[in-house]
């Protein structure tokens, strides 16, 4: 009896010495560029994390052949995009153009100077340089531009229409304060959007970008290892969703806790483990807020209700969503993020209106708790506990819904919760190169890195993509927060820029930096052990393979800041 009882709970131990192997096994080697920006960050604690992390490294593996497929659609986008858009030296960065010097913003009682510190780089050198701007702009002030813009063009008959439809687009709720429809973009720039797409002789890159949105030319497709992507393009009919899920459960890393979830209409050929965050946030989400801005280019319906039965089946469908201590909370914030800016665009309809109370309470009873207890609970618990660098990606993603679901909702407390956080956020994710944060550990640190730049580029494209819209999102409605953390946001866009860059043209990084180069840059690991990022020490710091645990005085400390993870850019979701 004994014997047979083995033999019934043989699988169970050989499923159970696979989910412990080595990680650094044949099978379960996590070490590729790919697996470590994907898993890298995952917690192995408990039995259960570590088995995340090796399902995560699997799913993570890139076949030769997914590759190379992978490089050649990349490449045939890189050439239509240098069609589309040929390459051109911006002004301010032109040494010897016309804004070579600071601008004179004609300062006076309504805007006061201030000092903000710049990286500028010739070849992989760099200093810094210190430029005189407006140390904030009121809401008197951009209002006042604005109006003042508008008002010009009331007197040029040409561009009248532009101010016409603005005054007919434009409302203010009497109770919030809030300007509507202001997504992105506000009144004024869907007015001029419409204007310069229904004039093609009118010269504008927005045609361009225009083209792009609808075909998705020269996007450079986010290709997963099996070689699925999602669509690039806008198409008013014949999109694969909505792909609205009564239930949600995502963990670390993306995963789905359970394939049952996924919707039946899920794409063939996507990746089923990831499926709630590719219906939620990389179809749905990235379709909603595309097809509401194609509807304002177009005024063609067929967009705007392609939009907003994507927001009306999630409204419908969606009963819970997670996981609380896993990547529900991010996950609802970029997800959501989207939808708030689309529905804010096509608030005005009449299917926008009927929609919107659902929407509203939809979010407060699913979707906003998850965000108020990582926000409110997780994170001040963790600081108050000691935690280092806490603030990151979440953090400005959940800022940017917030703030978009604020205005959506006419709800001011909410809109001030999201640029709270914003503060909060950018101000310690953005610290680094200035004052005490110049040199830290021995690494000289330049002014724009951000507490993610040296866990991985992709990361730090999400917390810096998500700053951008929210702080866009706070412009509409009068409110600068670009200042933020001394105008840090410029310095972190003008560093990433220029990493990305340098990866494009296979040139090297800025100095103190070095190529990752698929862990090939860095020096080898200990016998038995491989190389982890540690966000809160910003080092990386040697695991050992069997056990997952940090080897003690295991910290690589060799004054070299290693860049990985800029080939895998997020989508159009996550960046503005």
């Amino acid at each position: 009896m004994q014997f047979r009882q083995l033999l019934l709970l043989l699988p169970c131990l050989v499923l159970l010495v696979a989910l412990l192997a080595p990680a650094g096994s044949a099978e379960f080697a996590c070490n590729s560029e790919r697996q470590v920006v994907s898993c890298g960050q995952l917690p192995v604690e408990t039995a259960s994390q570590q088995a995340e992390y090796i399902a995560c490294c699997q799913a993570n593996v890139v076949t030769p052949a997914a590759a190379a497929e992978a490089t050649r659609v990349a490449a045939a986008a890189a050439v239509v995009r240098q069609e589309l858009q040929p390459a051109q030296m911006r002004p301010d960065l032109d040494p010897n153009g016309p804004r070579s010097t600071s601008l004179n913003f004609r300062w006076g009682s309504c805007l006061k100077r201030r000092l903000v510190v710049m990286p500028t780089f010739v070849g992989t050198s760099w200093t810094t340089v210190k430029q005189t701007v407006p140390s904030t702009l009121s809401r008197n002030v951009i209002n006042s531009v604005r109006d003042r813009a508008l008002s010009i063009l009331a007197t040029r008959a040409a561009l009248s229409s532009v101010h016409n439809t603005y005054a007919s687009i434009t409302s203010v709720n009497a109770a919030s304060s809030f300007v509507h429809p202001a997504g992105l973009s506000g009144p004024a720039e869907l007015a001029t959007l419409r204007f310069r797409v229904a004039n093609p002789n009118f010269r504008s890159p927005q045609l361009g970008a225009f083209s792009v949105l609808l075909s998705g030319e020269g996007v450079p497709p986010k290709t997963y290892p099996g070689g699925w992507a999602p669509p690039t393009n806008c198409p008013a009919e014949g999109y694969a969703g909505p792909l609205a899920m009564s239930k949600v459960q995502v963990l670390y890393g993306g995963r789905e806790a359970d394939s049952a979830n996924c919707p039946a209409n899920f794409p063939a050929g996507a990746p089923r483990d990831i499926c709630g965050h590719i219906s939620f946030v990389e179809m749905d989400g990235q379709m909603a807020i595309k097809q509401a801005m194609a509807y304002w280019a177009t005024s063609d319906m067929r967009y705007a209700n392609n939009a907003l039965s994507i927001i009306e089946a999630w409204t419908n469908t969606n009963a819970a969503f997670g996981l609380q201590k896993e990547n529900g909370p991010l996950e609802a914030g970029w997800g959501l993020a989207c939808m708030a800016k689309a529905l804010e665009l096509l608030r005005d309809l009449p299917r926008g209106r009927a929609i919107l109370p659902s929407f509203v309470a939809y979010v407060d009873n699913i979707l906003m708790p998850l965000m108020d207890t990582y926000v409110i609970g997780m994170t001040i618990t963790a600081l108050r506990n000691g935690a280092k660098n806490v603030y990151g990606n979440w953090h400005t993603t959940i800022a940017d819904a917030m703030i978009s679901f604020g205005v959506l909702a006419d709800d001011r407390g909410r809109y001030n919760i999201g640029t709270e956080l914003f503060m909060n956020a950018t101000r310690d994710y953005l610290k680094w190169g200035r004052g005490m944060m110049s040199t830290v550990d021995g690494v000289q640190r330049i002014p724009g890195e951000c507490t993610e730049t040296l866990r991985d580029i992709y990361h730090a494209e999400f917390g810096l993509g998500s700053a951008l819209q929210a702080a866009e999102m706070a412009f509409q409605q009068g409110d600068d927060l670009y200042m933020a953390g001394g105008h840090a946001l410029a310095s972190a866009m003008e560093l990433h820029a220029r990493i990305i860059m340098a990866d494009k043209k296979k040139e090297e990084p800025p100095l103190g930096f070095k190529w990752y180069n698929d862990g090939k840059g860095l020096p080898p690991a200990p016998a038995g052990t491989e190389y982890r990022f540690d966000m809160a020490k910003q080092l990386w710091v040697a695991t050992d393979k069997t056990t997952f645990k940090p080897v003690p005085g295991g910290e690589l400390r060799d004054g070299v800041k290693y860049l990985l993870g800029v080939k895998f850019l997020p989508t159009g979701a996550h960046l503005a």
